[in-house]
């Protein structure tokens, strides 16, 4: 199984019911700090950090998506180095989700036909993490 994990800066939670809501799925295995067990190399900022995500997760058309807040100290720069695609054969579909984030994100590129595809997007969301929207196959021709 493939999976993207995706790391934020204290602002998972808001993250996680976001993707969530537009995906139309529920969490799974959602953990905060807190609820992890004492132990001696917990960290010095447990309860700093006890209401951030620990681990989450979302299925994303088959994909899993794991989520979580970083623990204080330790970096997380949103948007480098992951991308997600969405690809779907029923342009329509892939429009009502592309305009469910079009509202809060960069659009660098907006939903329409490449020489490539008969439909495609790049935006970067709200939280920073780059979203590409793909329709059907690539075309070669």
């Amino acid at each position: 199984m493939t999976a993207v994990f995706l790391h934020f800066t204290g602002n998972c939670r808001e993250a996680l019911d976001y993707y969530a809501g537009i995906f139309e799925v529920e969490p799974k295995g959602v953990a905060t700090y807190g609820d992890a067990p004492s132990n001696r190399n917990a960290s010095e900022n447990k309860d700093v950090n006890a209401d951030k995500i620990m681990y989450s997760e979302i299925y994303v058309r088959g994909l899993r998506v794991m989520m979580s807040d970083m623990p204080d100290g330790v970096p997380a720069t949103p948007g480098d180095n992951i991308s997600i695609v969405v690809e779907s054969d029923d342009l329509e579909d892939l429009q009502v989700i592309f305009t469910k984030f079009e509202k809060e994100s960069k659009i660098y590129m907006p939903l329409e036909e490449t020489f490539w595809s008969e439909g495609y997007a790049m935006i970067a969301d709200k939280f920073g993490t780059q979203w590409h929207f793909s329709y059907g196959d690539f075309l070669t021709e």
